[in-house]
């Protein structure tokens, strides 16, 4: 997993430089919000010279799959005490989740699985951030001809092909992925909250078919 989220971390590092930021707002961005789809978002819209208020609300809308994320790991977390879940929550990413969904999803004793979360996602933050940092030392002096944002796509690949193991993640996978292209034009990068409630429909009535049968 690491090998698509270096790139893509090295990728945001550039996109902040590029955008007109210095190292240290670069890196401070990185390392307070630690998303990498927000982190470009932002990049773009302040190297468009947005509105404050319409980049927040921007990097705001694409967060709201953490939400969802959040819902589905509650049950697994309830136990812990609140700085615990504070610590948790800040670190999570759509890599620790697929990991902690996955290692939660096997069987045995569940109760102290949370620091498998905790390692994986303190592994991927220290790799992240150091990624990052050096597209910021670098800046924009990397060639197009890498075409290294396609890392954003391998490293979702990377987390989508190992949990996809039943009828109803398929059919999740593939109406998520058909909504977020038809519905690519819509502003603020809609497009991503839509698919995700789209493919979370799809899997809950293939699911509930698949109970009915």
């Amino acid at each position: 997993m690491l090998i698509g989220t270096m790139p893509f971390g090295f990728v945001a590092g550039v996109a902040a430089i590029a955008a007109g930021m210095s190292a240290a707002q670069g890196l401070a961005l990185s390392m307070l919000s630690f998303s990498g789809i927000a982190q470009l978002i932002v990049a773009q819209l302040i190297a468009a010279n947005s509105p404050v208020l319409v980049t927040i609300a921007a990097a705001f809308v694409v967060s709201l799959r953490f939400v969802m994320y959040s819902a589905a790991l509650s049950p697994h977390l309830a136990h812990l005490d609140r700085r615990w879940r504070a610590a948790l929550s800040f670190l999570m990413t759509d890599q620790s989740f697929a990991l902690t969904v996955k290692r939660y999803g096997e069987g045995g004793d569940k109760r102290h699985r949370h620091w498998h979360f905790l390692g994986s996602a303190l592994t991927l933050y220290v790799s992240w951030q150091a990624a990052v940092l050096v597209g910021i030392v670098m800046g924009a002096n990397v060639p197009a001809a890498w075409s290294l944002d396609f890392a954003v796509v391998l490293s979702f690949i990377a987390i989508l092909v190992p949990v996809v193991k039943t009828r109803a993640n398929l059919a999740a996978a593939l109406v998520a992925a058909a909504i977020a292209l038809a519905a690519a034009g819509l502003p603020y990068h809609l497009a991503l909250v839509v698919a995700s409630i789209a493919g979370i429909g799809a899997g809950l009535g293939v699911e509930a078919l698949h109970r009915r049968a």
